[in-house]
Parts: structure tokens; C-alpha cells; sequence
């Protein structure tokens, strides 16, 4: 399957939205506007749709008394946004793992909050008083 390209934030938002269910255009755009705080244009939404159902990444189904479009991931669809979510994933690991704490007692991995005491960092107050 050719690659498709989500460096832009309001195709990667489209097939991570399209993750969670069937959409119509109008709804992906709205979601986005919700999400980001800036109304993408059609022209940045329908015809992505297209290429995305093109590339068998998602289906195309009218519904309703009107017709209207809706899109729903195919498996490659799912795949994808895995892939996706997993090279995310990886990247937010790289950029907080210098700032990740270790229990004094526990050993396990703090990533915010935790319970200080005596110039010791813990994960909670019990691990502290079992210390």
C-alpha cells in the first residue's frame, strides 16, 4: 500500500477521529475546530476522505434520506493509526524520560506527582513510611 502522508495535523486528526467511528465530512470538521481551535476547509478534508477511501485506508457508505458520506477505517484503516499512535508514542517517551522520577522504595517510575520526604522522592506517602 502506498504510504499516506499525515504530517499535516488535520489528516492525522481525520483518520484518529475516523479510529473511534463513522463520520460524516461535516462532523470530522467540526471535531477538528473542537480539537484544535481552527475550522479546517473542506478542501482540506473531502478530498484527503477521498484518497483515504482511494488507498482502501477507509470505506464510503450514504446514508440516510440525503445521501450523506459517511467514512469508517477499513483493517488497513486500523492499522495505520496504530502505527501512528505507536511512532507518537515513542517520540512523547524520548522527550519526558529525563524528567521521570524512581520510587526510593518501590523502584517504579514517577511521572508526575509523587510524595517527597526527608529530600526523597516516592510514589506515595506509603512507600515513604514502609522506608
Amino acid at each position: 500500500m502506498e504510504e499516506i502522508d499525515l504530517s499535516n495535523v488535520n489528516r492525522l486528526y481525520t483518520v484518529l477521529l475516523l479510529e473511534s467511528g463513522e463520520k460524516h465530512g461535516y462532523q470530522l470538521i467540526k471535531d477538528i475546530e473542537r480539537i484544535t481551535g481552527k475550522k479546517p476547509t473542506t478542501s482540506h478534508i473531502y478530498p484527503f476522505l477521498e484518497k483515504l477511501t482511494e488507498k482502501g485506508v477507509a470505506t464510503m457508505e450514504e446514508k440516510g434520506d440525503r445521501g450523506k458520506k459517511v467514512y469508517q477505517l477499513t483493517e488497513d484503516g486500523e492499522d495505520l493509526v496504530r502505527e501512528q499512535l505507536d511512532a507518537f508514542g515513542e517520540i512523547l517517551n524520548a522527550a519526558i524520560q529525563g524528567e521521570i522520577e524512581e520510587c526510593e522504595n518501590c523502584g517504579c517510575e514517577i511521572y508526575s506527582g509523587g510524595h517527597e520526604e526527608n529530600g526523597k522522592i516516592y510514589c506515595c506517602k506509603h512507600c515513604a513510611a514502609s522506608e
